[in-house]
């Protein structure tokens, strides 16, 4: 401990001079401290003494200087794998028993010396610990990748990751684990023999079909130590409890490790939510039997949205009607301008592709849309009537500058709102290719909403690429450019899909085509859930003047296969509803739901399929070389789950793994030492009650 002052050290000398001077001032000008004996008179003087240079000394505002040491304990990170498939094994006794007092063991050695934080994952990270073992879905990358966000730059001493090694969510674990800057020690669980068991591995089927049409259905089979054995494949439909044979097959396992793909195609007969069964019956001695079903479901519509597509041959339009003919609600129809003849009220959307153009004017087919009030979508490019283009009130003037062209690349504009476009894709727009753009100036109007704008050379300006704008109930889009298609192929090559180009053109054309509802009550609901995430829906409900309002309570039944009710109610948002009604059992469900305002009763019907996520009992073999893998690549260990016992020991001998010492110093007032004022306190009443008793106050 040490003090410091604001000032010159020759201000110490203050103190004892302003002692002294007080005190001889107070002492020898007063008669009566005279008359006391020399050593009561002496020792009060040494009193004042003290006190007034302690009170001087204050009075610089001196600093107290402390340096102290603190000890900062390693963090021990447990990841405990609480999926299904853990339990898939012979061993699941131990897993529910005296796995937990091992881990209890293990935990309560470790305290002692490291920070112990305990998680347990399946489809996500939670920060706690339990033993249910009943997650439908794996990710071990995301949990590692979790740890590494949240501890990183902190003082992570090693990660333990408890599982299986089996995942069939997120990517490879074992590049998922490179960020991290510890040992990683792993405990290996489930069971690595390869069991007699047949497996309905996969099935894949669109999610929808329409009524009337043929669908088909892929199913994947896989059989393990089965050679010889006989089984049948049925593909049944279920209604109201009931099942159906529509597709039987028998099967022969003709090998020790049997793979077979099977074709199915089914007949859309009704419409509605068709809930399906695939089932390969059981074989004498095989122990899973659970992996043997797949229930899956399909929405059957009686129709869909048509758009109309008119164009010259173009990769644009190549793209885009691909994208919209493998939609689930919508169907492209495509003409030569010159040679549509048809009626437009029976489509929801017209695209042209440069159109009107210098050679097609269309304007019979322009004048018609806007009477039918018909949604459009425009995609400028260079054979593009600029002037005529400009004459249809789109909420955009393009004045061209002459006949040259400009690339321009995307950038997600602020501020879209139209329908959502997550932070993936918005940053994802700068890595496109540039579309060709009229080189050209550019008015547009308040209302219009872009969702890109134009960076030309990397510059970011206010021109649009892509827009939207509304007059009256009609829509529009402008694409104010060509090229589109580059933008699809950059999808696949950068991710060997075209979820993105998909979803965006998805996105677009169902805003523009789908009319916009005006009731006064409305439900917003997906039309899937998972059985492992809870089902959620929200509510509006509109007065007259079609302003929100959530004072009356709405309702909620939904309805299962087997004609169960469950109701609910929804709870109260700032303007409007909301409904949490936790997980659900797989299967189709119907809902009604109510809400009475005034004398007015609303009602809203649907319907909604929850998933059944059987992924966990597909793979139960355990990939104990994964584990190996990663604890070997990041000094660590892998351990049995009967061995956790030795893991505390193997952490503790470990010399990188100590508690760290921390050196610091702070400086305070002397003043916030509080033994300083009761010193001052104590001087002071000594002194007075010396005097006071001998009468020379």
């Amino acid at each position: 401990m040490s003090f410091t002052i604001p000032y010159p050290a020759w201000f110490y000398m203050l103190c004892p001079l302003a002692g002294l001077l007080y005190t001889a001032f107070f002492y020898f000008r007063d008669a009566k401290t005279a008359e006391l004996p020399r050593p009561l008179r002496w020792a009060l003087q040494a009193l004042r003494f003290t006190l007034t240079g302690i009170i001087v000394f204050l009075l610089l505002s001196p600093l107290v200087q402390n340096t102290g040491n603190t000890t900062e304990k390693h963090i021990i990170d447990i990841l405990k794998n609480n999926s299904a498939s853990i339990l898939a094994t012979g061993d699941s006794m131990f897993y529910k028993t005296g796995y937990k007092d091992l881990w209890a063991k293990t935990i309560d050695r470790l305290s002692s010396r490291y920070d112990v934080r305990v998680m347990s994952f399946g489809s996500r990270l939670n920060d706690s610990m339990n033993y249910r073992f009943d997650e439908k879905e794996t990710d071990i990358s995301s949990a590692l990748e979790e740890i590494n966000k949240r501890y990183y730059g902190k003082n992570l001493g090693a990660v333990i990751l408890a599982t299986d090694g089996i995942y069939n969510k997120g990517f490879d674990p074992l590049y998922a684990v490179q960020p991290i800057r510890c040992p990683v020690y792993t405990v290996a669980l489930g069971d690595t023999t390869v069991k007699r068991d047949a497996v309905v591995t996969k099935v894949e089927h669109n999610n929808t079909a329409f009524l009337g049409n043929t669908f088909p259905i892929q199913i994947v089979l896989n059989a393990q130590k089965m050679e010889g054995e006989s089984t049948v494949l049925t593909v049944s439909d279920v209604t109201a409890g009931k099942e159906q044979k529509l597709f039987v097959k028998p099967v022969t396992y003709s090998s020790p490790f049997f793979h077979l793909d099977v074709p199915v195609e089914l007949t859309a007969t009704s419409a509605g939510l068709k809930h399906y069964v695939i089932n390969l019956a059981p074989v004498a001695g095989e122990e899973n039997l659970q992996n043997n079903r797949r229930d899956i479901y399909i929405r059957i519509l009686d129709r869909r949205e048509k758009v109309l597509i008119l164009s010259t041959p173009h990769p644009d339009v190549a793209a885009i009607a691909e994208t919209i003919n493998g939609s689930e609600g919508f169907e492209a129809e495509s003409f030569l301008p010159q040679k549509f003849t048809g009626a437009l009220n029976k489509y929801s959307l017209l695209i042209l592709n440069q159109l009107p153009s210098e050679t097609e004017h269309i304007t019979p087919i322009l004048q018609q849309a806007a009477q039918l009030e018909l949604p459009v979508l425009f995609m400028v490019g260079s054979e593009s009537d600029l002037n005529m283009f400009n004459s249809q009130n789109t909420g955009i003037k393009i004045n061209s500058l002459g006949s040259q062209t400009t690339d321009a690349e995307a950038y997600a504009a602020d501020g879209f709102s139209l329908f959502t476009v997550d932070d993936a894709s918005k940053n994802y727009f700068s890595r496109l290719p540039a579309l060709t753009t009229p080189f050209a100036g550019y008015k547009v109007s308040p209302s219009v909403a872009i969702l890109c704008g134009q960076n030309i050379q990397n510059a970011i300006t206010n021109y649009p690429l892509i827009a939207f704008n509304s007059e009256g109930s009609r829509k529009f889009c402008i694409i104010c450019g060509e090229g589109i298609f580059r933008w699809k192929l950059q999808d696949y090559a950068d991710h060997k899909n075209n979820n993105f180009f998909d979803g965006l053109i998805n996105k677009m054309i169902e805003y523009l085509a789908i009319k916009e509802d005006k009731s006064f009550f409305r439900i917003q609901a997906p039309n899937t859930f998972k059985d492992d995430d809870p089902v959620e829906m929200d509510a509006e409900l509109y007065n007259p003047s079609y302003q929100l309002v959530n004072t009356p309570e709405v309702t909620i039944t939904f309805t299962g296969e087997g004609g169960k009710n469950y109701s609910y109610t929804f709870s109260r948002t700032s303007n409007a509803y909301h409904l949490n009604a936790g997980m659900m059992q797989a299967g189709a469900y119907t809902y009604t739901a109510q809400v009475k305002e005034g004398d007015q009763l609303y009602t809203k019907k649907g319907e909604f399929t929850v998933i059944p996520m059987q992924v966990e009992t597909l793979q139960t073999i355990a990939d104990h070389r994964l584990l190996y893998n990663i604890a070997g690549s990041h000094d660590g260990k892998m351990v049995f789950a009967h061995q956790l016992d030795q893991l505390a020991g193997m952490l503790e001998s470990r010399d990188d793994i100590k508690p760290v010492i921390y050196s610091h110093t702070a400086k305070s007032p002397l003043l916030d030492i509080k033994w300083i004022f009761f010193l001052i306190l104590l001087l002071a009443s000594v002194e007075w009650f010396i005097r006071k008793w001998n009468g020379t106050y």
